[in-house]
């Protein structure tokens, strides 16, 4: 029995560690190339690609991304979470009463979540420290409430507007009680 023979249905080695690479970074061709697969210029991308549209392969990739999402207890209520921390976050809760910023420690998880990037430097002059900038990027939150808007199927075609409006009539009822439609049209602007 051949090393590299396996039983129908069955990953080769070669298949597994590509499999196992492709989690890595999402890159098929670079996953083919680490899984020990030789090919030149172009016939690695699209050799890549073959082996990535492969029933069982797709089948061990979803196997070891479910393991994975378990173990760091990514699902659909975590992200979620995150999402909506970004989508609503709050640029006054990076700051205390008097208007001076909080430290990072004094951050709540959702606001320190919404944070991209902090930068701090000194400002000097004459050599001496006379005080510190503190630069704060938060998350596009834009991006987040789309995400959002997208999942709770706020994007959906025929979700818009102008699609859930019907024929509204408008009536006026005078003192007397007798009605008249309104046509949108003011009495001078007639004719």
């Amino acid at each position: 029995m051949e090393l590299n023979k396996t039983e129908p249905g069955e990953l080769t080695l070669k298949q597994q560690r590509f499999a196992n690479e492709y989690c890595v970074d999402l890159n098929a061709t670079a996953a083919y190339m680490r899984a020990g697969y030789r090919a030149r210029g172009n016939a690695a991308e699209a050799c890549a690609s073959r082996l990535l549209s492969n029933a069982k392969v797709q089948q061990a990739i979803q196997e070891k991304e479910k393991i994975a999402a378990k173990r760091l207890e990514v699902n659909t209520e975590n992200v979620l979470r995150a999402t909506s921390a970004l989508a609503f976050s709050d640029i006054r809760k990076l700051f205390n009463a008097d208007g001076s910023p909080k430290s990072i420690h004094e951050f709540d998880d959702e606001t320190a979540a919404a944070i991209q990037s902090i930068e701090v430097s000194q400002m000097l002059s004459e050599g001496k420290v006379i005080g510190r900038m503190c630069k704060i990027k938060l998350c596009d939150k834009n991006s987040a409430q789309e995400r959002l808007f997208k999942h709770l199927g706020l994007f959906r075609k025929g979700s818009s507007p102008e699609s859930t409006v019907t024929n509204i009539e408008v009536s006026f009822v005078s003192a007397g009680g007798e009605r008249t439609a309104w046509l949108g049209v003011r009495e001078h602007e007639k004719g």
